[in-house]
C-alpha cells in the first residue's frame, strides 16, 4: 500500500508502482568463460530439449544439464559469475542403461529436462532422459558432498560419484514433463508413450518414532534407498480397490499410477503444488496438440476435463508447451482493469467462449523492441555449431487415435475439429460462430475450498461476432459475469508456441484471458534462429511474489505479474521482457537459442527449511511457542532452536514486519484479502484456528487443526509450513525477497538479472 506525503494511505496504486523492480547483473559471454587461447572447451550442449537449467531455492547452487551429465555451479561475487569450472560433474544412474533414444539414438541418455523442487521437506534435483530413464538426488546431499570434497583438497570439478541418487526409475520412452508435489510427496513424469506416471512415496507418521533420533519426516523414509517396491495402479479396477482403503493406509506404501488420455507427446505436467491442495487431488498437463487435460489424481486414471486454451478451436494451430495451476491467493488486487492487465482490454466471443485480449500490453513495455536489427558478430566458420534439428521434427500432427476402453472422448475434447481458416490474431477473419445454448453441463463439483462458498458459473458475454478493436470496454462483464465467493478450482496458466492464456475458472466457465505473441520480434541479422525455437517451454512460478517467469527457446523471457480486478477477476499483466532492447543493441544477447532458465533467491535471501508438522497438543491461540530442529544443521545455519509465536496460519504479507507477527497485528490485510477479496472469509476462518482441509475426493472440511486426528500427514505438513515462518536476515532491510534470473544460451553465454518487489510503493 502506498503512503501519501501526509501519511494517509493511498489505495490508487498505479501500474508503474506495482510493477516488480529489475536490474541487470551481468552478461558473461562464451569467449570470456571459455577463451580459445587457454584451450578451454565448453561442455556439450544438447539441442531441442526442454529446460536444462535449475537452481536451488535454499543453497547458492545452479544445476545445468550438459549432454548426459549434470554440471553443478556456484555463482560467485556481486555479479554472480559462473566462470569455466563447475564445482562437480554428476553422471546420473540409469535404471535401464540399454534403452534406446528418441531424438538421438547415438546418445540415448541425453537429458531432456531437469527440475529442482521440494519433495516433503527435502529439496530434490529431478531429471528426465531421452531414453525414458529418470533419476533424482537430494540437493542437500550434493551441497554437502561439494563442501566435503573442498575441505579434503580434492581437485575441481569434483567427481559426482560422491553423491548417490535416492530415486532411479524408467517410464519406457523419452521422458519430458516433470513435476513434484511438496506435501503429498508425488513425482509426475510424462513420456512419449502418451502416458503420465505418478510416483507416490509412502507417508510415515513422524509422531510414531520412539525417540528423537528416529523422528524423521516421511521423505527420509523409503526414498533414501534404491530398492523401492512400487504397487502398480494401471487400471480403473485397481484404483477402485485402492479407494476402498483409508488414506492413512494406502499412503503407507509406494504407489506407481499410470494416467491415460493424451494421444500425442506431452511436454509438461504440473501439480497444484500449494497447501490448498495438500493431498494432491489435482494435476494438469498439456500436449503438442495444444490440449490441456485436468486430472483428479485419486478419483480416475482418465481425464476429468479436456479443453483447448485460448481460441477454443486452436486456430491458428498452436502447440502446447507449458501449463501450471496457480494459487489464487498470489494474485494481487488492482482498482482498474488497465492496471491489472497493462492495457485496454479487448473482448470477443468465439464459439461460445469469451476471450479477453490483453495483447496490447506489449506496447507499454519499456526497453523492449519488436524489431532487432542491431549488428551481430558472425561466428567464425570453425566455431559454428548446429543448434537445430530438421524443421519438421516437432511437426504438429492431428491425432485421430482413440482409446477403446474409455468412452466419451469427443465430449471430453480429445478429438477437436480442425479449422484451418481464420486466425485468432485477426478477429475479422473468424467465421461467425453459431450460438450455443449452454457451455458446460451443470454438474456438482467438489470444492477445493470451503463447501459453503458456492461457485456460480461465469456466463460468457454476448458480444457476438465483434472484433477486439470495436469493443474494448468491460460493460459486458459488469452486466453478466458473476464472480464466485471461492472458485471450485485454481486458475490455470497455459503457454503455447506464441501465446499466453489464463483460464480463471477452468471447470466452470468459458472465458479466457489471452496475450498473443508477447515475445514476437523481427530479427535482421546474419544469424537466424529457427522458428521452431519460438515456444514457451521454460516456466518458473514464484508464488511469494505473485510472478511467473516464462521463456521462449528463441532467447526472450517474459516476466508476468498475477493480478485480480473486480470486473474481470483473475488476470495477468506483462511487466518486463528480457534481454532488454538496450542489451540487444549492445550485442549483449547472442542470436542463439536458450538451453535453460533458472530462477532462485539471491545469496543471502535463500529460503529457510520448513517444519514437518505442528506438534500435537500445540494450540496457536494459547500464545505458546514451539521449537523445531533442523535435520541437517551445519556451521552456516542459524540457531536451530528458533521459536515463533503464531496466532495465524497464513504468512504475513507485509515483508517489512517480522514473519512471526500475526496478521491482526500487521498494518497490512491478510495476503488472501489483498490478493483476492473473494477469499477474505476463508482467511478469517483460518485465523479462528480452523483448518480447511481436503479429503482425497476433494471435499473440504472445516475442523480444528490440532485436536482433530483425522488430518492427513500432507495436511499437517501444509499447516505447519503456513504456521511457522522463521526470521530471516533480510527482514527489516528489504521490502521483499530478491530473486536471480539466469539465462543460459546454447553457446554457454549467461545473462543474469536481479528482481524484487518494492511493496512500499
Amino acid at each position: 500500500m502506498a503512503l501519501s506525503s501526509d501519511g494517509e494511505s493511498n489505495e490508487e496504486l498505479t501500474f508503474q508502482e506495482l510493477r516488480p523492480q529489475i536490474r541487470v547483473l551481468n552478461v558473461e559471454r562464451k569467449q570470456d568463460r571459455f577463451p580459445v587461447k587457454d584451450d578451454l572447451h565448453a561442455p556439450t550442449v544438447a539441442t531441442w530439449r526442454s529446460n536444462l537449467a535449475a537452481s536451488s531455492q535454499r543453497r547458492n547452487t545452479l544445476f545445468v544439464a550438459q549432454g548426459q551429465d549434470i554440471y553443478v555451479w556456484i555463482p560467485t561475487g556481486p555479479f554472480q559469475l559462473l566462470g569455466h569450472q563447475p564445482e562437480m560433474i554428476i553422471h546420473p544412474v540409469m535404471e535401464n542403461p540399454h534403452a534406446a533414444g528418441y531424438i538421438d539414438r547415438n546418445a540415448p541418455h541425453t537429458i531432456n529436462n531437469i527440475l529442482v523442487d521440494d519433495l516433503g521437506r527435502d529439496e530434490v534435483l529431478l531429471l528426465a532422459t531421452d531414453s525414458g530413464n529418470i533419476c533424482a538426488y537430494h540437493v542437500e546431499s550434493i551441497y554437502a558432498a561439494i563442501n566435503q570434497c573442498a575441505s579434503r583438497g580434492y581437485k575441481r570439478p569434483f567427481a559426482g560419484s560422491e553423491v548417490n541418487p535416492f530415486f532411479v526409475e524408467s517410464v519406457g520412452m523419452s521422458a519430458w514433463g516433470l513435476a513434484m508435489h511438496k506435501f503429498s510427496r508425488l513425482i509426475a513424469v510424462s513420456a512419449n508413450t502418451g502416458h503420465i506416471t505418478v510416483f507416490a512415496f509412502a507417508l510415515v507418521d513422524p509422531a510414531s518414532a520412539d525417540d528423537d533420533e528416529k523422528q524423521q519426516y516421511p521423505m527420509e523414509q523409503g526414498p533414501g534407498q534404491l530398492d523401492q517396491t512400487w504397487v502398480h495402479i494401471d487400471s480403473q479396477k485397481q484404483l477402485r480397490e485402492l479407494q476402498k482403503m483409508k488414506v492413512g493406509n494406502y499412503r503407507r506404501q509406494n504407489l506407481r499410477l499410470t494416467y491415460r488420455g493424451h494421444f500425442d507427446n506431452i511436454p509438461c505436467v504440473s501439480f497444484a503444488n500449494f497447501d490448498l491442495d495438500a493431498n494432491a487431488a489435482w494435476m494438469v498437463s498439456t500436449d503438442i496438440t495444444n490440449r490441456v487435460v485436468v486430472w483428479r489424481i485419486w478419483e480416475d486414471l482418465y481425464p476429468h476435463r479436456v479443453y483447448n486454451p485460448g481460441h477454443p478451436q486452436n486456430n491458428p494451430p498452436q502447440r502446447g508447451w507449458s501449463v501450471i495451476p496457480l494459487d489464487p491467493r498470489t494474485f494481487r488486487r488492482h482498482q482498474a482493469s488497465e492496471d491489472a492487465c497493462g492495457c485496454e482490454i479487448g473482448s470477443q466471443l468465439i464459439d461460445g467462449r469469451t476471450i479477453l485480449d490483453v495483447s496490447r500490453a506489449i506496447e507499454d513495455i519499456s526497453d523492449a523492441s519488436q524489431i532487432f536489427d542491431c549488428a551481430s558478430p558472425r561466428i567464425a566458420p570453425d566455431e559454428e555449431e548446429e543448434y537445430f534439428l530438421p524443421d519438421d521434427h516437432f511437426a504438429l500432427i492431428s491425432s485421430t487415435v482413440g482409446h477403446a476402453n474409455h468412452p466419451g472422448q469427443e465430449e471430453l475434447g480429445f478429438l477437436p475439429e480442425r479449422h484451418e481458416s481464420g486466425s485468432a490474431s485477426d478477429p475479422e477473419s473468424e467465421d461467425e460462430p453459431e450460438p450455443r445454448q449452454g457451455i458446460l453441463e451443470n454438474k456438482s463439483l467438489s470444492s477445493l475450498f470451503e463447501e459453503d462458498n458456492k461457485h456460480h458459473r461465469v456466463q460468457p458475454a454476448l458480444w457476438y461476432g465483434y472484433g477486439f478493436e470495436e469493443h474494448s470496454d468491460l460493460e459486458f462483464l459488469k452486466r453478466q459475469s458473476v464472480h464466485p465467493k471461492s472458485p471450485s478450482l485454481f486458475p490455470i496458466l497455459h503457454f503455447s508456441e506464441h501465446h499466453i492464456s489464463l483460464a480463471p475458472y477452468p471447470l466452470d466457465s468459458e472465458y479466457h484471458l489471452l496475450c498473443k505473441n508477447p515475445l514476437f520480434q523481427r530479427v535482421y541479422s546474419t544469424l537466424e534462429i529457427s522458428p521452431h525455437c519460438d515456444r514457451f517451454n521454460m516456466v518458473k512460478y514464484l508464488p511469494e511474489l505473485g510472478i511467473v517467469v516464462a521463456a521462449s527457446q528463441k532467447g526472450r523471457v517474459a516476466i508476468i505479474s498475477l493480478t485480480w480486478q473486480e470486473e474481470i477477476g483473475f488476470a495477468f499483466r506483462l511487466d518486463w521482457i528480457v534481454p532488454f532492447s538496450s542489451q540487444e543493441c549492445d550485442s549483449g544477447r547472442p542470436i542463439i537459442p536458450l538451453m535453460g532458465l533458472a530462477v532462485s533467491p539471491m545469496p543471502g535471501f535463500e529460503n529457510p527449511p520448513d517444519v514437518p508438522v505442528i506438534p500435537r497438543g500445540f494450540d496457536p491461540n494459547d500464545g505458546l511457542t514451539f521449537n523445531y530442529r533442523a535435520l541437517n544443521p551445519d556451521e552456516s545455519d542459524e540457531n536451530p532452536k528458533q521459536s515463533s509465536s503464531n496466532k495465524s496460519h497464513h504468512q504475513n504479507p507485509n515483508p517489512q514486519s517480522q514473519p512471526a507477527t500475526s496478521e491482526k497485528q500487521s498494518n497490512q490485510p491478510p495476503r488472501s484479502t489483498r490478493s483476492n477479496p473473494n477469499l477474505e472469509e476463508e482467511s478469517e476462518s483460518d485465523s479462528d484456528d480452523t483448518s480447511t482441509s481436503q479429503s482425497e475426493d476433494g471435499i473440504s472440511n472445516s475442523e480444528p487443526l490440532i485436536h482433530n486426528q483425522s488430518h492427513t500427514l500432507a495436511e499437517l505438513h501444509a499447516k505447519a509450513s503456513l504456521a511457522y515462518r522463521p526470521h530471516e536476515s533480510w527482514h527489516g532491510w528489504h521490502p521483499s525477497r530478491h530473486y536471480r534470473l539466469l539465462l543460459l544460451f546454447c553457446d554457454q553465454t549467461v545473462m543474469s538479472y536481479e528482481f524484487w518487489h518494492d511493496w512500499d510503493h
